[in-house]
């Protein structure tokens, strides 16, 4: 049984605490150490744990760290265009670039070419 694949539809959307809460136990925090510091019941660190779980279809807020970075909620991949790094990010995921992304891509090449006609005019 293989790691599992995203589906490319959207992720779920997460609030802003439900997401403050996943990328802080990704990097190790306990939900104890969570609302010590926001000053609130560990009960409620746990709810939103629990959502995070269950938005995420994950059986542990482990699993949820997991399935949030195959999703890109986590690891900073783009969820819809207009959000991510261009041409390159499309290539990482193994899709077709989009039209923009490619003309983008373009465009920045032309522009490393051209600085590069310089510098080797200039030396």
């Amino acid at each position: 049984m293989g790691l599992p694949q995203t589906s490319g539809g959207p992720a779920p959307a997460l609030t802003q605490r439900e997401l403050d809460v996943l990328q802080r136990v990704a990097n190790g925090a306990s939900y104890v150490t969570l609302a010590a510091e926001w000053h609130i019941a560990e009960v409620t660190v746990r709810g939103y744990g629990l959502r995070v779980m269950r938005k995420l279809s994950a059986s542990s807020i482990t699993h949820a760290v997991l399935l949030a970075c195959h999703a890109g909620i986590l690891d900073g991949r783009p969820r819809r265009h207009g959000d991510h790094a261009g041409y390159a990010a499309h290539v990482y995921r193994g899709e077709e670039p989009c039209d923009a992304c490619r003309a983008g891509e373009l465009e920045y090449r032309a522009g490393l070419r051209a600085r590069n006609a310089v510098k080797a005019n200039a030396a």
